[in-house]
């Protein structure tokens, strides 16, 4: 039995050390080239959300600083500034579709009776 789950782990870390190297590695064969290919989709699909994200939560915090300006021509210019960065992010967010992650079915409101 203890041989049995040491090969086991024997095999899921030689997997995994293959899996790695083909993630890392540049000059990839076919299998390989799809492995890689396999594993990075997620990887530049959740890096192009996370700098969406970062951008809207930077043009959001310089229109809520530039709110807070006491000076009205200096208010102005900031609220321009970043309602122009808003509609540039707008256009970009549209020519990169991110997949919304899919919902759990059944999450609805039900009727009690």
């Amino acid at each position: 039995m203890l041989l049995l789950v040491l090969t086991s782990l024997a095999i899921f870390l030689m997997l995994g050390i293959i899996i790695g190297a083909c993630i890392q590695g540049t000059q990839l064969h076919g299998a390989e080239q799809k492995v890689q290919d396999f594993f990075t989709r997620f990887r530049a699909e959740e890096d192009t959300r996370q700098e969406l994200y970062e951008s809207a939560y930077r043009i959001v915090m310089d229109l809520g600083e530039a709110l807070d300006e006491e000076d009205i021509i200096a208010q102005c210019d900031a609220v321009r500034s970043a309602h122009d960065r808003a509609r540039a992010f707008k256009a970009l967010a549209k020519d990169q579709p991110i997949p919304d992650a899919p919902r759990a079915t059944g999450q609805g409101l039900k009727v009690v009776k």
